[in-house]
């Protein structure tokens, strides 16, 4: 039998899941089917082994972690029950898994400082009479390639659950493996379409909401005031930052993109948020920093490419149509900082895959290879909760 190289590359796959069940019920179906995939990505995922571990094991750190937990087990007990069966399921240790979740609040907390390891992505949102459209890359380090999934829930509950009183869940979303959905891009039975790009600000505060467990509510979202409620994360606030690209496809009158750019809740109990509406007519290029808060921010990685990202963008053709979107998304002309990333140095990040949502058409399309050169993987049609 031939050996398994130990690169294996780039690969044009991407599995999918249709689970039902309670949160912890769909977590542990998650956790089971992607097993393999999940015990894979932890062993090789130098940021858990080389900064969030060690960072754990420090007595300030392990302060901050049991803060913040305790904080989500009282406003977020559900996502915290759909993470343990996803540990469950996948038996691995739920720490290791809730450790990638704070992300950089236990190492900046830990008196280590921020970790060198950093996401990227690039949203784009189109609001034309022709074409409304979603397009965004999904980046992330090197270690993430080909351990990511696709979970298509329907959540039930007897009893509401958490500080929403959610009961009912449907969604469709690009997870990374041990992660919970709504971190990458995704959408809800509700019409809620939207992507993530992170941002690095210079103080990440423990006790507070994870990005990604804000960006997880977000799937519950029915409205657009219900999206701002679950940002502005009131009595608590967001740890840190991210900006959210979204549209709710059933609503009255035009087409519109909302860019929510959030901040971590310094000195207050609630996210520092902006919120910028795309209009008929216009388009948004948004990376990883701020456009609008007044937030200060790393000086690293994050802001170097998505400096160069803006520049590249500012002499490319407009995003007017969905070639020109793809045409953007799939840019290498800048070699130190492309739009599609392969990792290299300066840019050790990689390209994950490319989606592009279709609010006409009502389909996602997702590349994992560059569009540039290859086809699609798959088109699916996006079904929400009137169309059943």
């Amino acid at each position: 039998m031939p050996s398994i190289p130990a690169d294996i590359g780039r690969r044009n796959a991407l599995p999918i899941l249709y689970t039902k069940g309670t949160y912890y019920e769909v977590g542990f179906d998650v956790g089971r089917t992607f097993r393999g995939i999940i015990e894979d990505f932890l062993s090789s995922f130098k940021e858990l082994h080389e900064n969030l571990l060690p960072a754990y094991e420090t007595p300030e750190g392990r302060a901050a972690y049991d803060l913040t937990l305790a904080s989500l087990q009282e406003n977020y007990p559900h996502y915290v029950r759909e993470l343990q069966g996803t540990a469950d399921g996948a038996r691995v240790p739920f720490h290791h898994l809730m450790l990638l979740h704070m992300d950089q609040i236990v190492p900046m907390n830990s008196g280590l400082g921020r970790s060198t390891g950093t996401n990227g992505c690039s949203s784009v949102c189109v609001n034309s009479e022709e074409h409304v459209l979603l397009g965004h890359t999904e980046d992330a380090l090197p270690e993430t390639l080909n351990h990511a999934y696709v979970v298509s829930a329907h959540i039930k509950e007897e009893t509401p659950q958490g500080r929403y009183g959610t009961k009912s869940e449907g969604f469709v979303a690009l997870c990374y493996a041990g992660h919970l959905p709504g971190f990458c891009m995704g959408y809800n039975h509700h019409g809620l379409v939207y992507s993530i790009n992170v941002i690095s600000p210079q103080k990440v505060i423990a006790g507070k909401t994870p990005r990604h467990f804000l960006c997880r509510t977000l799937l519950s979202a029915e409205t657009m005031m219900s999206a701002q409620e679950i940002l502005r994360d009131r009595s608590t606030g967001s740890a840190d930052g991210f900006s959210v690209n979204m549209s709710f496809t059933r609503q009255e009158g035009d087409h519109l993109f909302h860019n929510a750019e959030v901040g971590p809740a310094e000195d207050t109990d609630e996210s520092p948020i902006s919120i910028l509406t795309i209009s008929p007519g216009e388009h948004l290029i948004h990376t990883n920093k701020y456009l609008r808060l007044e937030i200060p921010e790393d000086s690293g990685l994050c802001m170097e490419s998505s400096n160069h990202r803006h520049e590249r963008a500012s002499v490319c053709a407009p995003p007017e149509s969905k070639e020109a979107l793809l045409a953007l998304l799939s840019d290498t002309h800048d070699t130190l900082y492309p739009f599609f990333r392969e990792g290299g140095d300066p840019d050790f990040v990689k390209t994950i895959a490319l989606g592009v949502f279709d609010l006409l058409d009502k389909t996602w399309t997702v590349w994992m290879k560059n569009p540039r050169n290859y086809d699609c993987l798959f088109s699916m049609p996006m079904l929400f909760k009137w169309d059943k």
